[in-house]
C-alpha cells in the first residue's frame, strides 16, 4: 500500500504541471504579415495592440491584462496577436506596403495609447478600444468581437448578458 501511494504521489508531482500547463496557451504577439497570412487560414481575426513603452498604461496592460488566463484563452480562441510601437521604426507589412510600426499607427489614425484595434481576416478595421481596461472588460469585449457578437446587438446588450 506504502509503495502505491508513493507512486501515485509521484505521479500527480509529475502529471501537474503538465495538465495545469495545457489549460492556457501562452499567446505571442506575431509580426503584421504573419498575422495577415495566418488569419484567414485560422478563421482568426487580428488584434493590434497599439502602445508605446514610456506609456504607464501600456506597460499595466502588457504586464497585467495580457498575460493573464482570461485574456490569453480569449485571444487564442478569436485572435492573432500583433503588437505596434507608435515610435518603433521596425518595419512591417501590410498588403504589401512596407512601412514602419510608427507610420503605420499613424496610418491606422491612432492617437491614444494604449488602443486595441480589432481586424478582420483581410485585415480591415472592425473597431477600436482606446486606453486600458481591467480584465473582465477586456475579455468581455475580446469575445464580443472575436464571437461577432458585434453584429447584431450592442457591448452594453452582450456584457449585461454576462
Amino acid at each position: 500500500m506504502k509503495q502505491i501511494l508513493k507512486y501515485l504521489s509521484i505521479a500527480v508531482f509529475v502529471l501537474l504541471p503538465v495538465v495545469l500547463s495545457a489549460q492556457t496557451q501562452k499567446v505571442e504577439p506575431i509580426p503584421l504579415q504573419q498575422a495577415l497570412e495566418l488569419a484567414p487560414q485560422e478563421g482568426k481575426k487580428i488584434l493590434v495592440d497599439v502602445f508605446a513603452n514610456w506609456c504607464p498604461y501600456c506597460q499595466r496592460m502588457h504586464s497585467e491584462i495580457y498575460p493573464s488566463e482570461a485574456v490569453q484563452n480569449a485571444i487564442s480562441d478569436y485572435f492573432l496577436w500583433v503588437r505596434i510601437d507608435v515610435e518603433s521604426d521596425a518595419k512591417v507589412n501590410y498588403h504589401g506596403e512596407e512601412m514602419t510600426e510608427a507610420e503605420f499607427a499613424s496610418a491606422l489614425e491612432n492617437q491614444n495609447v494604449p488602443t486595441a484595434y480589432f481586424l478582420n481576416s483581410e485585415g480591415a478595421i472592425l473597431g477600436k478600444q482606446p486606453g486600458f481596461l481591467k480584465q473582465d472588460l477586456f475579455v468581455n469585449l475580446l469575445k464580443f468581437v472575436g464571437s461577432d457578437a458585434y453584429l447584431d446587438q450592442s457591448f452594453q446588450d452582450y456584457a449585461g448578458e454576462k
